[in-house]
């Protein structure tokens, strides 16, 4: 009983003040010596609230220096709560090749809170949630950001689950993305906006699977919040309904093969997805390269229409030295493999700095050919983005 009012207190809190982004850092698999993504997240597949083993790396390994822990080491939760909390404060130039010029915008980007409950040695309860960040809002006097925030209040993820151990058999059900795919921090990437796993498109999903030490299994069923649920329980994409298999094999300490497919559907129209993911750790060079492909089949029911796409990601990362990572990468999306105009080509860099534990810098910059296959044709767009990142 005496943890109850905490309990609540921390409930309510994660509920009021939040957004939520469920996402991980797929580069630091292999490249921080750790070899599952559940290692340093208490999500069985990764994502979200990290662990004290993720703690003490993100102090120990992957910034220059600080005491990763909670707090900065300042205040331990018990031993069955786990907290954490997100903000990220952004600077942006878009250009999306139009008439009216670059848009310039500064923002905040994120602003999270993470609760963990462990009630009893097997299960726990999740919560997570935030305010949507708003890039132009219509009032910008720091008033009127305060007036809007509860319509923009959202919980992206709250779950509950079963999980023995660390390793073995799980079962979680909540909202959350089912597993699928590099889970990417940013949702600008073609691999999380064009498979279902854009910003604010989280569903109800249950999932189950086995996580061991050198492979992992992640079958899932999923459908949209319903309609009678309040804005700051919905959904902002399509809407789908379906489900998802995700099986990874791991190779010693340096690379995993995984396999996907996924099912969504929306009643007018279904998709179905099929891919891979392979991850492969160069110790010597320091060079981590991931990479992802996805054929898509999606059919409109109405219209007896169907067309093919695919979307691909590969990319490099590099880790120099203790904490800075920088990286680069090509992608591809094509709405329709039939029609070559249909093409789009990102090519994308990226610079981490981690000068010290609970901050990060990030320098972003997308440079987009849209409309054709050939790099010298077609629409051009940028997008070049500041970050600073603040976790507790």
């Amino acid at each position: 009983m005496r943890r109850l009012p905490l309990c609540v207190f921390v409930a309510i809190f994660a509920l009021l003040a939040l957004r939520g982004r469920a996402s991980a850092y797929p580069q630091f698999q292999f490249s921080s010596g750790t070899s599952r993504c559940s290692q340093c997240h208490y999500s069985p597949a990764g994502g979200g609230l990290i662990t004290s083993w993720g703690r003490d790396e993100a102090g120990d390994t992957i910034s220059l220096g600080g005491d990763g822990a909670f707090l900065h080491g300042l205040w331990a939760p018990p031993a069955w709560l786990a907290l954490g909390a997100d903000v990220r404060l952004a600077a942006i130039r878009n250009d999306v090749g139009g008439a009216e010029g670059p848009e310039y915008a500064a923002f905040p980007m994120q602003s999270d809170l993470y609760a963990r409950f462990a009630l009893g040695d097997q299960v726990s309860l999740y919560l997570e949630g935030g305010v949507r960040g708003d890039t132009r809002p219509a009032d910008t006097t720091i008033g009127g950001r305060l007036d809007t925030v509860s319509d923009r209040l959202m919980s992206r993820e709250h779950y509950l689950m079963f999980r023995p151990s660390a390793t073995g058999f799980y079962l979680r059900a909540g909202r959350f993305f089912a597993p699928y795919g590099l889970r990417f921090v940013e949702h600008t990437y073609y691999v999380r906006r064009y498979t279902g796993y854009d910003l604010y498109d989280e569903t109800y999903t249950l999932s189950g699977g086995y996580v061991g030490d050198d492979w992992e299994l992640h079958a899932s069923l999923f459908t949209p919040p319903p309609t009678s649920f309040p804005d700051a329980l919905q959904s902002v994409g399509l809407r789908e309904s379906g489900g998802a298999v995700y099986a990874e094999k791991r190779f010693g300490a340096m690379s995993a093969v995984a396999l996907q497919t996924r099912l969504g559907t929306t009643g007018e129209a279904s998709r179905f997805e099929g891919g891979a993911v392979g991850k492969l750790w160069l110790e010597p060079a320091r060079v981590l390269f991931l990479g992802e492909a996805d054929f898509i089949r999606e059919r409109v029911s109405a219209a007896s229409f169907g067309e093919n796409q695919f979307v691909s990601y590969l990319g490099a990362t590099f880790f120099p030295v203790r904490g800075l990572m920088a990286g680069v990468a090509y992608e591809r999306y094509q709405e329709d493999l039939s029609v070559a105009a249909t093409a789009r080509n990102g090519f994308d860099a990226e610079v981490n700095f981690f000068p010290w534990a609970h901050f990060e810098l990030v320098l972003f910059g997308q440079y987009q050919i849209i409309g054709s296959g050939a790099a010298s044709e077609g629409p051009k767009a940028s997008l070049f983005m500041l970050q600073l990142h603040y976790y507790l």
